[in-house]
């Protein structure tokens, strides 16, 4: 005997396992409609479209995913006894493939990639799966490749039909120069308290540092020093280390090329940007929109990927995070598709098949009727589906509905 729970007017065997989420019709073709926008972007950039599996082997993923991450993901073994994972990020899996299969191609690579990633124990109010779209420029060093990431960045959010969004760049050499000299839990103290925000518990920890007054004091307004081009004027005065001055001059070039690039004007300089130092090795930038509080894209230069898979490549890329994008979007930004022809008979369905063919045949989105119709109900179909025009097959003729009733109907030359 079968049972059958019910759960809030559910029936069970219709419930969809935790964490994970259905896209209705609507909402699927909009989510397409933004992984297009954003492919058409990076190939109009000169990327090329790779696909990875959505299982990669456990040591692989250990190569470059930060260990809290790693112990978020689904994890499982196979029939042979090795560890396997399911993907959380797409970045360490581009990687394995430009240093194995792709290691013979010329560099720089430019790659790009659309999908799904999972984590088996997500953070709060986030899903066990969500979908990104990414792009990674491998074989570069250089401001130039810098902000081609950037740039590109913000035009395919564009294309999708984001208004409303600034651009936070930063440089993890900014603060890493001004962490260098001091000793390891010295420099996990201050960045617990830059993170946390804790301007009382940094201020009594820095005290405890041989770091200069000047220095001190910019860290102290870190959280402030985001703006123009003068912040970073200002900033390189107080800083007495070949890192942190390095740092800020590479964020001048990449500004400068973002203005050449014509999207500066979206983009904030911020020094006080904090990100994974074990990751990240140069310029940094995070994309959010007043909407939401999270980020809607991020990306930065990853030096040292390639190499743990045995190919020493430098590496800059972004990813799209494109569940956020669509929440932050709603209906808008892709535009809806021309809504259907409906096509409806009255007795001879062939007549409204040949009918329904001739104008796919020239690109036109049909919908047919597939039990016979009056004028009537073909009206009222057009209207449930939101159909631009309603054409019934009758009597050897074909028929225009209006609202002032009906008239001869030709397809266009």
């Amino acid at each position: 005997m079968k049972v059958t729970v019910k759960h809030n007017g559910t029936s069970a065997l219709a419930a969809r396992a935790p964490g994970f989420a259905d896209l209705l019709p609507g909402a699927a073709s909009r989510r397409r409609g933004l992984e297009d926008r954003m492919l058409q972007t990076f190939t109009a950039w000169g990327y090329q479209l790779l696909e990875t599996p959505a299982v990669e082997l456990l040591s692989t993923l250990e190569l470059g995913v930060e260990p809290e991450r790693l112990r978020r993901l689904f994890k499982f073994s196979d029939g042979d006894g090795r560890m396997l994972a399911m993907g959380g990020e797409r970045t360490v899996p581009v990687a394995r493939v430009a240093a194995g299969q792709l290691r013979q191609a010329p560099l720089p690579l430019r790659l790009c990639y659309l999908g799904p990633t999972f984590e088996g124990h997500p953070g709060a109010g986030a899903g066990r799966q969500s979908f990104q779209a990414g792009a990674e420029l491998i074989g570069a060093h250089s401001a130039a490749a810098d902000a081609e990431v950037v740039a590109m960045a913000i035009t395919a959010l564009e294309a999708c039909g984001l208004t409303e969004f600034q651009v936070e760049v930063g440089h993890v050499g900014f603060f890493g120069g001004l962490m260098a000299r001091l000793a390891p839990d010295q420099r996990s103290r201050v960045l617990d308290a830059l993170t946390g925000r804790d301007l009382v518990e940094l201020e009594k920890a820095l005290a405890e540092t041989d770091l200069r007054a000047a220095e001190q004091e910019l860290l102290l307004r870190f959280p402030a020093l985001r703006g123009d081009p003068e912040i970073l004027r200002a900033a390189v005065k107080l800083v007495d280390n070949p890192a942190s001055e390095q740092a800020v001059n590479e964020l001048h070039q990449v500004h400068e090329l973002l203005q050449a690039h014509g999207v500066a004007a979206r983009v904030n300089l911020d020094l006080g940007a904090v990100r994974d130092f074990d990751y990240y090795t140069g310029i940094i930038f995070e994309v959010f929109s007043p909407a939401l509080g999270a980020p809607l894209a991020a990306g930065g230069r990853y030096d040292g990927l390639l190499q743990r898979f045995g190919r020493p490549s430098p590496a800059t890329g972004l990813v799209v995070f494109l569940d956020r994008l669509q929440a932050v979007l709603g209906d808008a930004g892709v535009a809806r598709e021309a809504g259907a022809t409906i096509v409806g008979f009255a007795v001879d369905g062939a007549a409204a098949v040949v009918l329904a063919a001739e104008l796919r045949g020239r690109g036109l989105p049909v919908v047919m009727e597939v039990e016979p119709v009056d004028a009537e109900g073909l009206r009222r179909r057009a209207t449930e589906l939101g159909a631009v025009r309603a054409v019934l097959c009758e009597d050897g003729e074909r028929w225009l509905l209006t609202d002032g009733g009906r008239r001869a109907f030709e397809v266009e030359a």
